[in-house]
């Protein structure tokens, strides 16, 4: 039993018997200053220091200790469906400002780094990484239910990446670099980026003991993208294996979201 959950539950026993802490000290011989830290959270209480302030409010200690791993239960698959909610929309609108993004870079390449509207280029380039974000957080609230940690360190630092490449693309608007140094760091980028979704790749392959062949599926297609992508020649063919990628990466995060929803209504 973890605090502040117990601290707050406890608090409640006591005001539905209309206790104050000083008339509980005297029913279970626990001092006040005691009784205010484990109401307040500070500290979690021995099992057996709970199971006297218990018995002072005529509470059985295993309906309060099944109560309170349900609450907790719920309250963590709620805040897991409703990332997953978040996430699965923030895919498609990552999906769709994709087509516009890769318009908005194709025609800065033509006017050599050049762009027409400095304020709708960025503006494009926030909500670009914004949306990518949260979809790929999704897979972070995945990978926390199914105890994969590989998908959640790997997400953590793809939406890291991403936010430097962001970053990058920006910064170059107002500071000129040279073709040579644009040729360099985009070829850095596409590596970093092949390596990280090679294992971002490998992290849903493992999520497919919870969510089925379709995780693998994206797993191996993200895998191959990484592998364009680190070759750099081929970054083309990588960005064309995200397109079915992140179509099946979308449809498996609201696969999800479905899966959470029937687990809270068995909780």
């Amino acid at each position: 039993m973890r605090q502040p959950e117990l601290g707050k539950r406890l608090t409640e026993l006591r005001q539905q018997k209309s206790l104050t802490q000083e008339e509980l000290v005297e029913a279970c011989n626990v001092s006040v200053r005691t009784i205010q830290r484990i109401e307040s959270g500070e500290v979690t209480p021995r099992t057996s220091t709970i199971k006297i302030l218990l018995s002072a409010l005529d509470a059985d200690f295993e309906n309060f200790k099944n109560q309170l791993e349900s609450n907790k239960s719920d309250k963590y698959l709620g805040n897991t469906e409703n990332w997953l909610q978040v996430a699965w929309i923030s895919g498609i609108a990552y999906f769709v400002l994709g087509f516009l993004d890769a318009i908005l870079e194709y025609e800065r390449f033509e006017n050599l780094y050049e762009v027409e509207s400095t304020a709708f280029y960025i503006t494009t380039k926030v909500f670009y990484f914004t949306f990518y974000s949260l979809f790929i957080y999704g897979f972070v609230k995945l990978g926390d239910y199914f105890s994969n940690y590989l998908i959640k360190i790997a997400s953590f630092l793809m939406i890291g990446l991403f936010a430097i490449w962001t970053f990058f693309d920006i910064f170059t608007i107002y500071y000129e670099m040279s073709e040579t140094n644009l040729i360099s760091l985009g070829a850095g980028e596409s590596i970093c980026y092949g390596a990280l979704t090679i294992v971002f790749g490998l992290g849903l392959i493992r999520l497919q003991d919870g969510m089925g062949q379709l995780a693998k599926t994206a797993g191996i297609i993200e895998i191959i993208a990484g592998f364009f992508f680190a070759v750099v020649i081929l970054f083309f063919l990588g960005y064309m294996m995200l397109i079915p990628a992140t179509i099946i990466e979308i449809i498996l995060l609201f696969k999800g979201l479905e899966f959470i929803k029937s687990e809270r209504l068995k909780a």
